[in-house]
């Protein structure tokens, strides 16, 4: 059973106070509520609230305002909801400038509060991850620095095992699935197909020839993958100027268009907020390549994560560069045994036919023959950038203690 998350409620009114612990009594909160001002600041310093539920008027020497800044002073900063009347449009103003995301008007319905609240709650998750993210990056990087020679070492030795394994990682990829492996089978069944009495046509059932469509549109389908690895080296890569905030509503567009195999196993998608102050940053990206990278990475994540689980894509601006990193829990061991990517792997995933697992998802009508990343990885050079598949953990919800999550971290140079 996983553990309620903790939320502060601070309201000098009581009997709203009151309400609002009624409408969350079911929810998977753990409740702290307050009418006062110094107490809510005493609890939060103990706890650690992620999400906090803060009244515009409260009594006492401190104001809502001055609150907020008092919870914005740590390291890591709650999720603040503020409870306001929209009269209080200055007040509103100033909140929003401070970093409060979003403002409850008295009287809302309560099902449409408590899709606000599991929306913060959300926004913090993937907050925190942004967090582990950045932390093991730092790891990562102190870990390269003092083991690049053992790194390179292990390299020349993978050198020869990828040899050994491209051919059948080829081999699986061209025989396992739709496409060139089904074809040619199906069109080997064709010779033993009965033919007219004149002996001038063959008599081939429906379910046959839909097969055979369905294959050859597979097929189709890599030719063009084919054609556009071929057009992405050979002609001139356009980049246009966009906004760190334009960058994020590519990630968000796609979520709606994937909306379909994100359904086919359960499983969510959350994006991290873009504060106002970071969203304007400017970086040159090709729109339609971009989109073409991050749908190849976040349809990746769900066919590699467990049932009903969630991808995140994080978006962030970290002065002189951005990262756009989509990031998933490794599912179980699969039919071939494998679990996440071997660290030792995660230099090779990038290389053409190279697939660590070789089972099929037939069900994303996607390509599985091993050039997906490739793809993704000549996209990511184009525009200057690098791409990596790291691992994060190290969560601060203790419901997720321990938990390791495969990223893929794409740098952009602003």
């Amino acid at each position: 059973m996983s553990k309620k998350r903790p939320l502060l409620i601070v309201e000098s009114d009581a009997g709203y106070l009151q309400t609002l612990q009624r409408q969350l009594a079911d929810e998977p909160y753990a409740l702290t509520a307050t009418t006062s001002a110094d107490d809510a600041l005493s609890a939060f310093a103990k706890i650690q609230h992620e999400v906090v539920l803060l009244g515009a008027n409260l009594a006492g020497d401190l104001t809502a305002l001055q609150v907020c800044q008092r919870l914005f002073e740590g390291d890591i900063a709650p999720i603040v909801l503020m409870l306001v009347g929209t009269d209080k449009a200055e007040l509103i103003i100033e909140a929003h400038r401070i970093g409060v995301i979003d403002f409850i008007v008295p009287g809302i319905d309560a099902a449409e509060f408590i899709q606000v609240v599991e929306r913060a709650f959300a926004r913090a998750e993937a907050e925190a991850v942004g967090r582990a993210a950045e932390r093991d990056r730092r790891r990562h990087i102190e870990k390269q620095l003092a083991s690049r020679r053992v790194a390179e070492q292990l390299l020349r030795r993978q050198n020869d095992k990828f040899a050994r394994a491209l051919f059948g990682n080829i081999h699986t990829s061209f025989t396992q699935g739709r496409g060139i492996g089904s074809l040619t089978t199906l069109l080997a069944m064709l010779a033993g197909s009965p033919t007219t009495p004149d002996g001038q046509n063959y008599l081939i059932p429906k379910e046959i020839l839909d097969l055979i469509f369905s294959n050859q549109s597979a097929v189709g389908d890599m030719i063009d993958m084919f054609s556009e690895l071929q057009l992405l080296v050979s002609q001139d890569f356009v980049l246009h100027d966009v906004t760190v905030g334009e960058l994020h509503a590519i990630a968000r567009n796609l979520v709606y268009e994937l909306k379909p195999q994100i359904d086919i196993r359960g499983h969510s998608v959350v994006l991290n907020d873009i504060p106002a102050r970071q969203a304007g940053g400017k970086l040159k990206v090709n729109w339609e390549f971009m989109r073409k990278a991050l749908k190849e990475l976040v349809l990746n994540a769900l066919k590699f994560s467990p049932v009903g689980s969630t991808v995140m894509i994080l978006t962030e601006h970290l002065q002189t560069r951005v990262l756009v990193t989509v990031c998933n829990l490794p599912e179980g061991n699969g039919a071939d045994g494998v679990m996440g990517i071997p660290e030792e792997q995660r230099a090779l995933i990038f290389e053409p036919f190279f697939r660590v697992s070789r089972v099929v998802h037939e069900q994303y009508s996607t390509l599985e023959y091993g050039l997906g990343l490739t793809f993704v990885e000549k996209i990511v050079q184009m525009h200057h950038g690098n791409i990596r598949c790291t691992t994060l953990n190290d969560f601060e919800r203790q419901d997720m203690a321990g938990t390791e999550m495969i990223a893929m971290e794409i740098e952009l140079p602003i």
